[in-house]
């Protein structure tokens, strides 16, 4: 008879969870395992900081990039634990509905708790909205207030949009393979001090990073700076030029043409926009991604930039996981579908009878002749930290245009409001409208607030809102 290492109840012959508690048993037979490929990690990064930034191992940053995939709850893991949250894997919850919810990764540091949600797929499966919708399901049976859903592949734009507009209070972000790349290397790479960071073939940033980080709240100094880090995320540039003749079964001889660039995400291989002959087509329906595609239009790569880091951020260069190779053979395949075409052509049916038909006609890619080039896109990606919230910043500091700033709104039925002030009890950040502001000039949100100054900051009630108004009586 086994018994429960964390209550003492009976397993009642079960080897995974406690059928009373809910303990994660396999926990303990794992431990010794996870606190290996913990280890690893560090050795990993002190391996790295003991070398020149420009010289470091290839085949290092290949065997952690591998190792997403195939362990993508332990990778997740070991970001947070860098950035110094308390981690546990693999863990079985009871909800307010009295059933247990089996939460991949928990993530926690003071009064902040996290839940995270990480899908192994393969990236032709994108994440749906009903996989988003279950998820925020499990945080409102948890009363857990953020949660981060994690894949190795997509998500789809029906997702994405759910996630951005969710009709919960719950904070919700997600990580796309590309992000999940870029956090994971951003941890690996991003120990190199304040020693000046070299990049070529980038486009320059501009603006101060003191400035980005500025907080313009009643009380900001309830608010602190927990990572600013300014990564540099690869793309390339792919040109193709098709010409191609080809014969319709009626033995006319056609000709295909166009040319164009791809452009092509160094992280995950995936094409995010492309413009030919034809016009332009943008692939992506995400915020970030998009915003990445306008930087590449709008601005023109300098030969080299060096930059320090200052204190509390990192400057961060990705080289990319895909090779140029690998984008150029991904557009070949992409353009030789996207050029497809039915031409029309005739056929002798009877002694006096044609009939037209279509042939479809798809270029061969190994005729398609295509040149790549990188080019490194700054980002910078901020978080800030408030009691039992975090609150992130992206802003992409070339055209200093700010995609994402959690602490400056407040959401409420229709539309958001700026934000005024972080509570003192829980950290969320409200409006004006939302916020309560006591004698000694501290602010809660309602559901801190004393009834006292609830009382107090109370208007007038609708019936009394209503008697100040004269209606017209109908003749």
């Amino acid at each position: 008879m086994k018994f429960c290492t964390e209550c003492g109840q009976d397993l009642k012959g079960s080897t995974k969870f406690c059928p009373e508690c809910g303990f994660d048993l396999q926990a303990l037979s794992n431990s010794n395992a996870i606190q290996q490929k913990i280890t690893e990690t560090k050795e990993i990064g002190e391996a790295i900081e003991d070398q020149d930034s420009n010289s470091i191992d290839e085949n290092i940053i290949q065997k952690t990039t591998k190792e997403l995939g195939n362990n993508l709850e332990d990778a997740v893991e070991n970001i947070f634990k860098d950035r110094g949250y308390e981690t546990r894997s693999r863990q079985k919850m009871r909800g307010k509905s009295g059933q247990f919810n089996e939460i991949d990764v928990l993530v926690i540091r003071n009064k902040f708790t996290m839940a995270i949600e990480c899908k192994n797929y393969d990236e032709t499966r994108k994440i749906g909205i009903q996989e988003i919708r279950n998820f925020v399901a499990k945080l409102d049976d948890l009363d857990i207030k953020k949660g981060l859903f994690v894949t190795s592949s997509d998500f789809s734009s029906d997702a994405i949009g759910w996630a951005q507009n969710n009709p919960s209070d719950k904070q919700l972000d997600l990580w796309d393979g590309s992000t999940l790349m870029e956090q994971w290397k951003s941890v690996v790479l991003g120990r190199g001090g304040n020693k000046i960071v070299k990049i070529e073939n980038c486009i320059q940033p501009r603006g101060d990073l003191n400035d980005f980080t500025n907080i313009t709240l009643h009380n900001s100094d309830r608010v602190s700076l927990r990572r600013c880090d300014m990564i540099f995320h690869p793309f390339y540039i792919v040109r193709f030029d098709l010409n191609e003749e080809f014969k319709t079964p009626d033995k006319q001889i056609h000709t295909s043409h166009n040319s164009g660039d791809y452009y092509v995400d160094g992280l995950s291989g995936e094409i995010l926009h492309y413009n030919d002959e034809n016009g332009y087509v943008s692939v992506t329906s995400d915020d970030e991604e998009k915003q990445f595609v306008r930087e590449i239009e709008s601005f023109s790569p300098v030969g080299e930039v060096e930059l320090v880091p200052k204190s509390g951020s990192q400057i961060i260069k990705i080289d990319p996981s895909v090779s140029a190779s690998d984008a150029q053979f991904r557009v070949k395949i992409y353009a030789s579908k996207d050029n497809q075409a039915r031409v029309p052509y005739e056929v002798k049916v009877s002694r006096d009878t044609f009939e037209t038909r279509d042939y479809l006609h798809k270029p061969d890619p190994n005729r398609i002749i295509t040149k790549s080039r990188i080019i490194y896109v700054p980002k910078v990606d901020i978080e800030f930290e408030s009691k039992e919230y975090t609150y992130s910043r992206i802003i992409f500091p070339a055209s200093e245009i700010w995609i994402r700033d959690d602490i400056a709104k407040c959401k409420h039925f229709i539309g958001s409001k700026h934000t005024f002030a972080v509570c003192e009890v829980c950290g969320i950040a409200k409006c004006e409208k939302d916020i309560l502001v006591d004698d000694n000039d501290f602010c809660y949100c309602k559901k801190h607030a004393s009834e006292e100054l609830k009382e107090r900051n109370k208007g007038s009630s609708i019936s009394e809102k209503l008697k100040k108004f004269k209606f017209r009586k109908s003749k």
